[in-house]
């Protein structure tokens, strides 16, 4: 190796002798000055630094050539400066402790230079960037429990988060540059430390309203800096299409052993609530509902007014019941964090608790975390990175929202129950003389003999007997190590392989209590008292990722290659029981003596291999190129695709990328004193990426077990594989405008993109004779269009006094172009989510309504029926919903719907605000949306005035005699004539604006041999929201599917809630 290292030393002496500047320190170091003299034109830049706010000189700056730190001075005490260098160097950087970097054109003529505090936000990085990518750091003082709220949060513009709901850690939806994808995965690829990070968005839950959140196993504080690419993704394959997000922990910075410690504490209170009818206004809806039944009973217990009656105290209470479901919730959170090291290694080493309650009780958060990351120096040019991490999340849960269909399995969520509960019931049971006793009321009987499933459980019981890390618990762990060993062959050239390990393990238990839950009735199957289930899945991830990288630096030019290849191992496996029955609720553990027991699970392996090369060139640092391509196969595609490129037997996946941009402010014309322009830079490319996000039995034809009879076990046919089924393709065209004016006062960025979506998959319909429905394919497409401007002003900059703020904006245009059998619909909570060529993914699809028919004479002058599937007719009356007869056929059906929403928004973003005053700091976020709309199901089942769920107060506005002027109509059991039926009056405007998240904090004036700083901070969340919203938060998003958006299924909501922390650096 030594006389590898000889002759490229050799090489090297020869290249600078014909006068090529590779920047090679050695090769440098070793030539005379009087030779770059001659074979060299060069110029003299002169200019002063200053400091922004004082606007006085500043000594002890260091002015260098970009990308070439031969060249380089430092400001004397006068902050004057004085750099002869090369005619080909067009970029200065100028640095200094403090400040933040700035880059200025060179110059002959001389030049004021005003730095600013490292306080403010970074005008420059120290690569000069031509793709779109946006970037967040410094979380030490961050309260988010996961790291995708903070994402949102301060990155809200660069893409679309929704934060899925208040319980701690349950995640976002997140989207970069619109949506790219209907039936696939549309949400960006995490990578974390180099490593692809499979999301599990698709994997199985236990409890209604709970999902999979990966993120939530990473600490906050662990993480050092979060970086969004918004484009130029074509080297993550068929990974990349949804955008990319990169995720860096922290490693040691300094040999000097450094320890940091944060605690924080807080408490969140309790969030909106739809306001609910009182005891006697629900005992006047359900008498009035009973009514409209035609029943011939004419007792009922509740309806009894006579206090002497038995039964009278059991249903003469005004219960509240969100007061026994709801709490205020403590977050508390503990991190230290220990780097350092010496000429061998350096080291990180954190270790992380955090317990996080939930304000709706039984729904707590708690995670154990360990990381540490080293850099190791072997032998020689040797090195490698070592990182070992491990966590341990648990979370005690219950259901939360609404579920789907009512006929087919009882309510469970406390969350639901304690609205739609009888407040004139209580949930403790009472002794003769009418005291509240301790012990817990059953479900509630009161609307016997008005169908199945028509008693509801009591939540106080779900929660106290389904209570134990046996019934109602998740468990989730994972251990990752990961090795990249790295040799360096010049200063220029290295070779690096990083291999990765996880393990990840994914443990639930869900319990149905005997106590305080009615007998509910299994559609096809019969009678179960409670349900005891258990899910255990187990997934062993293996990652590795080999790539050179070159650099040559000749004078003017710059060029840096990347090549390398990529592979992936994922394996899952799961398993699930599920019985019934169990005699009581001591006994939780799921076995085969159960009453319909059922069992089930999986096991997939999927892979993929994927070569990428990258050539990165500029001329002068003016004129800038970036080309890659990748090619990738994976287990997931079919064996007969017809596209990209066939080699070895199986095929690959092509994806090209192309990246230009101009730094219009390093030309000799540019006067950035005329001008007021400090940078100013063009950029435009295209890249085209993929989407493997392919079921794993999309290309096989599969059969499945099915039980009969509640006994016999046989296999049927499950799905028909399409062996051409292959990957989405995504191309991208983008342009760019950034630019830094006012003497480094105004930043601006202002992205146009536009992207389609070819191969997008799709459901196929299949011949009736097959048995099955649809299978997968690729014959759809759709389209983005899309614009994104970011803009931040340093306000105030003065000695004391900082003061900056920022707003960024971005909005999408989305349509589907092509669907393989014309238009459809998806039922989704009651809604019908319309998927149609020349409309954008997700739309609403349900019927128009112009008020409520006030009195019969009305009805029968609109003349308007609905027509049942025996074909009888029954004609709409005094209290019924006007629907829109948009065919003019005088009846209500299917071909009167039309588009009544769209969830996609105008536009959202961000607005900030920095505000210090000597070591006191003021910060603000907010987050928007505008223009976007959303299906309230939740108040459809509260307003629908058709069951006996108690009602908000607006149903108290309900028609109820004949000339009433309302715009509700009358309750009738079982609705009837369909006037709850999915339509506008359920469609709202989702726009908001949100003050996400206030913090002071005060750096104290310490500084000791031991003590190096000291910082306490408060920060509230959540402290208002303006909206038109109706429900308890306008941020909803029912599933992780694009079909999915905007749909408020009544998840727990998030409330304000106030935090203290210190940090504290040793």
């Amino acid at each position: 190796m030594k006389k590898i290292k000889n002759h490229i030393q050799f090489v090297l002496c020869c290249l600078v002798a014909s006068g090529m500047s590779l920047t090679t320190t050695a090769t440098y170091a070793a030539m005379p000055e009087e030779v770059v003299q001659q074979t060299e034109k060069t110029l003299t830049v002169t200019g002063v630094a200053f400091d922004a706010a004082t606007r006085t000189p500043l000594a002890g700056v260091r002015v260098v050539a970009h990308g070439n730190a031969k060249y380089s001075v430092m400001t004397n005490e006068t902050g004057s400066y004085s750099l002869e260098v090369p005619a080909y160097v067009t970029l200065l950087d100028l640095t200094a402790p403090g400040y933040n970097l700035v880059q200025m054109a060179v110059s002959e003529k001389p030049q004021e230079v005003l730095l600013h505090s490292e306080q403010f936000g970074k005008d420059y990085t120290t690569k000069v960037q031509i793709t779109d990518i946006a970037a967040a750091e410094d979380f030490s003082l961050s309260t988010a429990l996961s790291i995708d709220q903070e994402i949102g949060t301060r990155l809200g513009g660069d893409l679309r988060s929704i934060t899925r709901s208040g319980t701690p850690a349950m995640g976002s939806a997140m989207f970069i540059g619109g949506l790219n994808s209907l039936n696939a995965n549309a949400q960006p690829l995490i990578v974390l430390d180099g490593v692809f990070l499979d999301q599990q968005y698709g994997r199985d839950a236990l409890h209604e309203g709970h999902y999979n959140n990966v993120l939530s196993a990473i600490n906050v504080n662990d993480i050092e800096k979060v970086t969004v690419l918004k484009n130029a993704t074509a080297l993550y394959g068929t990974k990349g299409s949804n955008g990319v997000i990169i995720i860096d922990t922290k490693r040691s910075t300094s040999m000097a052993t450094r320890i940091e410690a944060n605690v924080m504490a807080g408490i969140e209170f309790m969030p909106e609530r739809p306001s609910m009818m009182n005891a006697s206004q629900y005992r006047m809806y359900a008498s009035e509902l009973i009514g409209s039944t035609g029943t011939e009973l004419t007792k009922f217990k509740f309806l009894n007014e006579d206090p002497n009656y038995y039964y009278y105290n059991m249903y003469h209470n005004d219960t509240n019941w969100d007061e026994y479901v709801y709490r205020e919730a403590i977050t508390q959170n503990y991190n230290i964090s220990v780097q350092g090291g010496d000429e061998v290694a350096d080291y990180n080493l954190s270790l992380g608790y955090t317990g996080a309650e939930s304000t709706l009780d039984f729904n707590n958060f708690s995670r154990m975390n360990l990381r540490f990351n080293t850099d190791i120096k072997l032998i020689g040019d040797l090195s490698t990175r070592f990182d070992v991490a491990y966590n341990y999340n648990t979370r005690n849960l219950r259901d939360d929202g609404i579920i789907e269909d009512f006929s087919a399995e009882t309510i469970l969520s406390p969350n639901f129950l304690a609205l739609i509960k009888a407040p004139f019931l209580n949930p403790y049971r009472q002794d003769e003389n009418g005291d509240v006793t301790t012990f817990v009321s059953a479900a509630d009987d009161f609307a016997e003999g008005f169908g199945l499933n028509t008693s509801w459980a009591n939540p106080v019981a779900i929660n106290k007997y389904g209570d134990g890390k046996n019934k109602n618990r998740l468990e989730y762990s994972m251990f990752n190590i990961s090795v990249a060993p790295r040799y360096d062959f010049s200063s220029n050239f290295y070779a690096t392989t990083l291999f990765y390990y996880a393990l990840s393990n994914n443990n639930q238990r869900s319990f149905v209590p005997m106590t305080g839950t009615p007998t509910f009735y299994i559609d096809g199957v019969g009678a179960s008292s409670n349900r005891a289930a258990a899910f255990n899945a187990k997934q062993e991830s293996l990652f590795s990722d080999t790539k050179v990288d070159w650099t040559y630096r000749n004078k003017a030019h710059y060029l840096n290659l990347i090549g390398g290849f990529r592979f992936t191992n994922d394996k899952y496996v799961s398993t699930a029981q599920e019985g019934h029955n169990t005699g009581n609720d001591k006994t939780p553990n799921v076995s085969g003596s159960l009453n319909f027991s059922d069992v089930g699970g999986v096991d997939d392996t999927w892979r993929s291999f994927a070569y990428y090369a990258n050539a990165d060139y500029n001329y002068m640092y003016k004129y800038f190129l970036q080309g890659g391509l990748s090619m990738e196969t994976t287990s997931r595609f079919g064996k007969d695709v017809d596209a990209g490129l066939k080699l070895a037997g199986v095929h690959w996946g092509l994806f090209p990328s192309l990246q230009g941009a101009w730094l219009i402010s390093s030309e000799n014309f540019f006067d950035r004193n005329k001008w007021g322009l400090n940078n100013l830079k063009l950029s435009v490319g295209y890249d085209m990426s993929g989407n493997d996000d392919i079921a794993i039995s999309a290309s096989r034809t599969s059969l499945a077990a099915n039980r009969f009879l509640n006994g016999s076990i046989g296999l049927v046919l499950d799905n028909i594989g399409n062996t051409g089924v292959q990957w989405e393709t995504t191309h991208r065209f983008r342009a760019g405008l950034d630019l830094v004016m006012l003497n480094n006062r105004m930043d601006l960025s202002l992205n146009f993109f536009k992207s389609y979506t070819t191969n997008l998959l799709t459901l196929k319909s299949l011949p009736e004779i097959t048995g099955e429905g649809y299978y997968w394919s690729n014959d759809g497409s759709l389209e983005n269009i899309g614009v994104d401007l970011g803009l931040r002003f340093k306000l105030i900059n003065r000695k004391d006094w900082r003061w900056e703020v920022g707003a960024n904006v971005a909005a999408y245009k989305n349509e589907i172009t092509s669907l393989p059998d014309g238009d459809y619909t998806t039922k989704i909570y009651g809604a019908n989510v319309l998927t149609a060529v020349g409309k954008p993914a997700g739309v609403f699809y349900g019927y128009k309504t112009n008020g409520v028919y006030a009195t019969q004479q009305e009805a029968d002058e609109a003349g308007l029926t609905i027509v049942s599937t025996t074909g009888e007719v029954t004609p709409f009356g005094a209290g019924d919903m006007k629907f829109v007869d948009n065919v003019v056929d005088g009846v209500i059906n299917e071909k009167d719907m039309e588009v009544i929403g769209d969830p996609n928004p105008d536009f959202y973003g961000n607005l900030y605000s920095s505000l210090s005053y000597k070591r006191f700091t003021l910060n603000m976020n907010f987050n928007y949306s505008y223009g976007n709309d959303i299906y309230n199901y939740q108040r459809s089942q509260l307003e629908g005035g058709s069951q006996f769920f108690n009602q908000t107060t607006a149903l108290n506005r309900r028609w109820m005699a004949e000339g009433h002027q309302t715009d509700i109509p009358k309750a009738t059991f079982g609705d009837p004539m369909g006037n709850s039926r999915f339509s506008d009056r359920w469609i709202e405007d989702g726009s908001y604006l949100r003050l996400r998240s206030v913090t002071l904090s005060y750096e104290l004036p310490v500084s000791s041999v031991w003590l190096q700083g000291l910082t306490v901070w408060a920060t509230a969340n959540n402290l208002f929201t303006l909206t038109n919203y109706l429900g308890s938060d306008p941020e909803v998003w029912a599933g992780n599917s694009v079909l999915y958006q905007g749909i408020d299924r009544g998840l727990t909501a998030q409330g304000r809630s106030v935090l203290m922390g210190i940090k504290i650096n040793l």
